[in-house]
């Protein structure tokens, strides 16, 4: 149901817990383009995006009902446990994902243009070569 952030070099001391899935999380997977970003995929169906720079971040009330400051997306398109993410920087679109669930059926989906614009980050164009 969360996911534990913890430094490799003290890992008596977690550093910050994630808390957004109602079940088990299955997979985490870094971003290799941005350095703060990370996914979590679950028993949920869900996918959730997160940004440790966002942590402890002020938020509205309104935007605190959604879930914690460093949530920043959740996809929530599979019908059963999700089994695996990936970020896809393959071409060059570092907002573009990649998920899998239990009944086999992958979905590539791409971030709401309104939270990367948010961080001050618009995607690439895929380059043909």
């Amino acid at each position: 149901r969360t996911v534990g952030l913890w430094d490799a070099r003290q890992l008596k001391k977690k550093l910050h817990t994630f808390v957004a899935h109602d079940d088990e999380v299955l997979r985490v997977h870094w971003s290799s383009t941005k350095e703060t970003l990370l996914a979590s995929g679950g028993g949920d169906r869900r996918v959730c995006l997160w940004d440790m720079a966002k942590i402890n971040s002020k938020q509205s009330p309104e935007d605190a009902q959604d879930g914690p400051p460093e949530l920043i997306f959740v996809h929530a398109g599979h019908t059963a446990k999700v089994m695996d993410v990936c970020w896809n920087p393959n071409f060059g679109d570092e907002w573009l994902l990649a998920s899998v669930a239990e009944d086999n059926i992958m979905q590539l989906w791409r971030v709401t243009e309104s939270i990367f614009a948010d961080m001050g980050s618009a995607p690439s164009s895929p380059t043909a070569s």
